[in-house]
């Protein structure tokens, strides 16, 4: 950290490099200190629940970790990186159940057709054509010429699309689509009265619904292991230090790593107490949190304002290389500027206005 003295005389060659003035004594200048740190914690978290499984047919769970009788006595080494999620699948110990099933081979009889793997099905359907009232102009659809022959409603009345009838074998008198007969064909069982059982497929006996025409169930308690990566941002300072700040920061600041000690990356015992007081909130253990990555650094930036400069404030950021000074409008500056801005802005509008 920069001493006060070392801030002023970076302020005062700042100052001097630009033509201005610096500050004349210490007692001239206002000094505050910042403490900036920024970068991420990133914890593995860790989920453990159970849940009865099954199984259709033979499954091998002889590589599975088996545990007793409370899954969170069972003990899972730290991950090695946070980062990567995992999910451990166990057996609970006496839990499994292989058994076969009740079907005895897998199949059963299909209740859709009772085991005859056909269905009962009308041979014909009244045709689309003329719904079976007017199948043929003579006959209709018996056979038998039941109207008189020449009669003009009977011999011209509907002769168009007409065709000979497959019934009574007159001529130019019987619907296209059923020849006279007033019924179609079944097309799904071509007229023979049964067709076959969708569900079976004319087999009769479908598979078993429980053990999936395996013949075979198995049962048996899961515990699960499942641990998640949780990233979080940290980037703490004092709320009124403007962007500008924080970019000289990253750009010239010489940074301190936060140093971890120990699997569970706590703060090292020589760490500074103030880093280690800003930071505690953050590094509070998370439920279920297994292991962190603590990557972080931190940095202390100097505020200085000038009595003889009241519109400027600089910010002193150690560097690598010395102290490097970045000088920014003070507040009242950025809000006057602000004002005028606004002022001049509301003054063309009026202008504008007028002289349209």
């Amino acid at each position: 950290m920069l001493s006060d003295e070392d801030v002023l005389a970076a302020v005062r060659h700042r100052a001097e490099e630009r033509g201005g003035p610096g500050p004349a004594s210490p007692g001239e200048a206002t000094v505050t200190r910042h403490l900036l740190i920024e970068g991420r914690v990133l914890r593995s978290l860790e989920t453990r629940t159970e849940e009865e499984r099954f199984h259709q047919g033979f499954v091998d769970l002889s590589d599975r970790p088996v545990y007793g009788s409370a899954l969170d006595s069972y003990r899972v080494p730290p991950p090695e990186d946070p980062a990567v999620e995992t999910t451990l699948r166990l057996v609970r110990r006496g839990s499994v159940d292989d058994r076969s099933c009740e079907c005895g081979n897998g199949v059963v009889s299909c209740e859709r057709c009772r085991g005859t793997g056909e269905l009962p099905c009308a041979p014909a359907k009244a045709c689309g054509g003329c719904q079976g009232v007017a199948s043929c102009l003579w006959c209709d659809g018996t056979g038998r010429r039941s109207r008189t022959y020449g009669r003009p409603d009977a011999g011209q009345q509907g002769r168009v699309g007409r065709v000979t009838c497959g019934q009574c074998g007159t001529a130019n008198s019987a619907c296209a689509d059923c020849g006279g007969r007033g019924r179609t064909t079944c097309a799904r069982c071509g007229g023979s009265g049964s067709r076959a059982c969708s569900d079976c497929d004319r087999a009769g006996t479908v598979p078993h619904r429980r053990c999936g025409g395996t013949a075979r169930t198995v049962t048996w308690t899961e515990g699960v292991v499942t641990r998640s990566p949780f990233d979080v941002k940290v980037k703490i300072a004092s709320p009124d230090l403007p962007y500008g700040a924080w970019k000289s920061a990253r750009d010239h600041g010489a940074w301190t790593d936060v140093r971890v000690a120990g699997p569970r990356s706590s703060l090292a015992r020589d760490t500074d107490a103030e880093v280690a007081g800003t930071l505690e909130p953050w590094l509070v253990r998370h439920d279920g949190e297994v292991a962190r990555r603590v990557t972080l650094r931190h940095l202390s930036l100097a505020r200085v304002t000038l009595a003889s400069d009241p519109h400027r404030v600089f910010f002193v950021v150690p560097g690598h290389d010395g102290p490097h000074v970045a000088a920014w409008p003070s507040g009242n500056r950025v809000r006057l500027i602000a004002a005028v801005a606004l002022a001049a802005l509301v003054t063309l509008v009026v202008v504008t206005r007028l002289l349209a």
